[in-house]
Parts: C-alpha cells; sequence; structure tokens
C-alpha cells in the first residue's frame, strides 16, 4: 500500500484518466479519510493542475470538495481533498434515469455552488457525472473544481487553449446542462470520453431534447435543460451556472408547488421525501435520512425568524437573537434560555484557533467570516474527525476573538451547528498560542443550538477563545459548526 509522507494511506482507485487517478486514501494523522488525485510523474497538465488546486483550495461554498494538502514523491505529485462517503451521478444513473424531482434538486446544487464561487474566478470547467457526489444523507459536493478543467486541457485541441473566464462560465452552463440532460433521460449528451452512460441520440448533430428521449419529462426542465447546452431553437442560451441556476429556481417553484433551496442546507430536507432505493458497487441499498441533521437545519432556519417585531440585524443590534434552549447546560452556565439584554460589544476580529502539536495551525479559515456575518445560516465548520472527542487527537478546536482592548465581558451568546456539542468560553487579557493559556470562564456540555455563556465571576478580557470540546454527529463523521456569534457587557 503506497503512503504518503507518512501520513496518507491510498487504499481503492475510484477514478481514473488520462496519467491520473483518483483515490479512496485515508488520513493516518486525523484518523479519516480522504481522497488524493495522483498525477504521473512529469505529467504535461502538472503546472496547470498545481495552479488550480491553490485557486480552488480557497473556495468558499460548503459544497465544494476542497484541497487540503499537495504533496509530490518519486511516483507523482499528490493532490488530498475533502472525502465525502457518497455514490456518484454517474452511479446513481446505472439503472437509468432519476426521478424528476430528485434530478433537479442535485443539478441545482451544482448550480448554486458554481455560481456562488464564480465571483472568486473559479469554474469547474469539465463537468460530468462522476465529479457529482451525493452522500448518503442527501448532501451534494462537487469534485474537481478547477483541477478537472485543467486535466481536460491535456485531452484535445479544443480545450488545449487558454480559456477566457466568459468561455470557462460557458463551459460550466453546458456542462449543467448535460448533467441535468443526463439526470433526466439516463443518456449523456457530451464528450463521450467524459462518461460511460449511453449516449444522447442525435439530430443534425445535436443531442435531442430530453423530451424527445424518454416521454413524460416536464417541459420546463426539459427547456432548462436545452438552454443550457444551446441546443437549436430553444430560446435564449444560458451563458454561466447563476444563469442554470435561476432557471433551475423558476423550474422549481412551478414545478409541484416546490420551494427551490436558496441555501445548501436546504437540500437534505428536501431529499427526506424520496424514499427509493438506488444501485451503487454494492448493489441496491434504501437511501438514508439524516434525521439530526434535518432536525438541525430546521432549528437554524427557526433562528433566522425574528421573535418580535422590530428585532435588529443580528450583525449590528443590541438585542440577540431568541434563544434556544441547550440540551444541557452544566453548572458553571447560565441557562442558555437566558439571552443577554445589554450593551454588545464590537468583535474586532476572528481567527480560527488550532494550535499544534495536536492541531495543524489552521481550521477552515475560509469560513471563518460566517460566524459573524448576521446570517444563521451560514456558519464556521470544523473539519469531520473520527471521532467526537475531535479523533482524540487534542483537547478542543475553535474560534479566538479580539475585542480590540481589555474590556468587561458579561455574557457570550453563539448559535450552533448541530445538537450536542460541548464548548468552553476561555479569556485572556493578552494573546497566547495555546487554548489551555486562555482561562475557562465558562462552559456547556451537550448543548443545543443556541447557547449563552456567562462567567462565574466578573471577567475582564480583551481575547476571548470559543472552545469546541466534543462536537454532534455529521453522517458518518463528527463536525461542530457555529453560525453567530455575540459578546455582551451584561
Amino acid at each position: 500500500m503506497r503512503t504518503l509522507a507518512g501520513r496518507y494511506s491510498l487504499e481503492d482507485c475510484v477514478l481514473d484518466g488520462q496519467r491520473w487517478s483518483y483515490w479512496r486514501g485515508y488520513d493516518g494523522v486525523l484518523r479519516r479519510p480522504v481522497g488524493v488525485l495522483v498525477l504521473e510523474p512529469d505529467h504535461p497538465a502538472e503546472p496547470e493542475v498545481m495552479a488550480a488546486a491553490r485557486a480552488s483550495a480557497a473556495a468558499e461554498d460548503p459544497r465544494v470538495l476542497r484541497v487540503l494538502d499537495v504533496l509530490t514523491d518519486d511516483e507523482g505529485t499528490c493532490f488530498v481533498i475533502e472525502w465525502l462517503t457518497a455514490e456518484s451521478l454517474e452511479d446513481l444513473l446505472r439503472d437509468g434515469p432519476l426521478d424528476e424531482r430528485e434530478a433537479w434538486l442535485i443539478v441545482s446544487e451544482v448550480a448554486r455552488a458554481l455560481a456562488a464561487v464564480a465571483p472568486q474566478g473559479l469554474a469547474h470547467g469539465a463537468l460530468a457525472p462522476h465529479w457529482v457526489l451525493r452522500g448518503d444523507d442527501g448532501r451534494v459536493r462537487l469534485l474537481g473544481l478547477s483541477i478537472a478543467g485543467a486535466l481536460a486541457a491535456t485531452t484535445g485541441p479544443a480545450r488545449a487553449e487558454a480559456a477566457t473566464a466568459a468561455e470557462l462560465a460557458r463551459r460550466d452552463a453546458e456542462g449543467l446542462g448535460a448533467l441535468l440532460y443526463a439526470a433526466l433521460t439516463g443518456r449523456w449528451p457530451g464528450d463521450r470520453a467524459d462518461c460511460t452512460l449511453p449516449p444522447a441520440p442525435l439530430q443534425s448533430g445535436h443531442p435531442l431534447r430530453p423530451r424527445m428521449v424518454l416521454a413524460g419529462v416536464r417541459a420546463d426542465l426539459d427547456d432548462v435543460a436545452a438552454r443550457a447546452l444551446g441546443l437549436p431553437g430553444r430560446g435564449s442560451h444560458l451563458v454561466d451556472a447563476a444563469a442554470v441556476a435561476d432557471a433551475l429556481d423558476t423550474a422549481g417553484l412551478r414545478w409541484r408547488g416546490a420551494q427551490a433551496p436558496t441555501q445548501p442546507s436546504d437540500l437534505p430536507g428536501l431529499l427526506a421525501g424520496l424514499n427509493t432505493v438506488t444501485t451503487g458497487a454494492a448493489g441496491p441499498r434504501p437511501r438514508r435520512r439524516s434525521v439530526p441533521l434535518v432536525v438541525a437545519l430546521l432549528v437554524v432556519a427557526l433562528l433566522a425568524v425574528p421573535s418580535y417585531v422590530g428585532l435588529r440585524s443580528l450583525s449590528g443590534g443590541t438585542a440577540a437573537p431568541a434563544a434556544h434552549p441547550s440540551a444541557s447546560a452544566s453548572a458553571s452556565a447560565t441557562p442558555a434560555a437566558s439571552t443577554p439584554t445589554g450593551a454588545a460589544i464590537q468583535i474586532v476580529s476572528v481567527k480560527d484557533f488550532d494550535p499544534p502539536p495536536g492541531g495543524n495551525g489552521s481550521e477552515n479559515p475560509a469560513m471563518v467570516k460566517f460566524a459573524t456575518d448576521g446570517n444563521p445560516a451560514t456558519a464556521w465548520m470544523t473539519v469531520p474527525y473520527f471521532t467526537a472527542d475531535l479523533g482524540r487527537l487534542k483537547s478542543g478546536v475553535g474560534l479566538l476573538l479580539d475585542l480590540g482592548q481589555v474590556t468587561d465581558v458579561g455574557a457570550v451568546s453563539v448559535t450552533l451547528v448541530g445538537l450536542g456539542t460541548s464548548l468552553e468560553l476561555r479569556s485572556s487579557t493578552t494573546w497566547q498560542p495555546q487554548g489551555d493559556d486562555y482561562t475557562p470562564i465558562a462552559k456547556v456540555e451537550h448543548a443545543g443550538s443556541f447557547v449563552t455563556l456567562r462567567p462565574v465571576a466578573a471577567t475582564k478580557a480583551r481575547y476571548l477563545l470559543i472552545w469546541l470540546t466534543s462536537l454532534p454527529a455529521d453522517g458518518a463523521d463528527f463536525r461542530g459548526g457555529i453560525a453567530e456569534i455575540h459578546v455582551y457587557r451584561d
């Protein structure tokens, strides 16, 4: 078994292409599965893939599986990527097309992910069903952002030319159309080298639209696929992922009165009503529903609703969000239902805090801004861990708040993702390098979605550490998150 840097072992090859392969691997340090893209030595696209990997690592959408590490040895260059235990869209289509609603949901998630990262200058560039993954809990993730396009640039003269931003946007729109076409018909309308599904039938060199391939396909979904693919006579061409996402939203609102999801977390709830059987490598198996995740998402959604008329913005008002009782609060913490009423203290900056030796110095830094953006539907998330106690690697992980100056701290309210997080509030008047260097002043065990942490004694601090010590389950892993933080003087 090949092992990289004494840490990442390659266990099973799940994809392969022209002088590259993609493996399910295992991170022996963090004790979790990872994906590993392996380029053979002297791969012609290595510089382009390396640049694409660096760019995609900054993707700020949770639906994108990001690059975590890059290593090079005598057997090639390897890119370590987040892993999701899932089936690809190609696997889901082995036995034929999907239910229309499920097809819409999956492609909508991919479209929104690409629309979200487009302002960062990111595109996929080579969408195909094997790059789209759907987990057992219904979450949809996109693999190969930017990287797949760089790999594809070596497969033909048309792709070998440097693509402009507009061309990449158009490719992604056409790729989304092809994904929707395949999901609705079980046929692939794109390059046959990109997919092993049966090819779409052609007329005058163009794929027949979905309704001509399979009777009963809804007209609105047929129209979105045809416009994204640029089929003749189908109306204005959809030229980027945002346009496709908007068109799918419209189709979803018209289709059986369904509400189009607007956040990544909406998908599992919308999938909860589906109870068909899919076929993967291990044969047919029922789709599992992630009940805890759905409940947590509903709670977060409820927290986003103002509890009384005139509630000020969570990002700058003095009123706190409506409290949600914690599951179990320790004696050193005021019950979560006790909402602060005093003046808010401005948080000057927030940073992820994962110090060595247990940590690696970084814990999803690109997502930190979501903890104080005033939107409870977005959150900073930890990476997945093998056990609730952070894989037994460290005592905690969290966010470090800088208040700008030493001040009296009376309470900190925290909106959490998931049910069952244990956390501590720690403080210091000066910056410290380790979690244990900050003084514990409050804690909650097995919290609900909203907690208020109050120091057991009068506290003056400039730095506050929200220290997660135990994480809730997230599918087969454990992962915590913080959606909102507010600090008060009372």
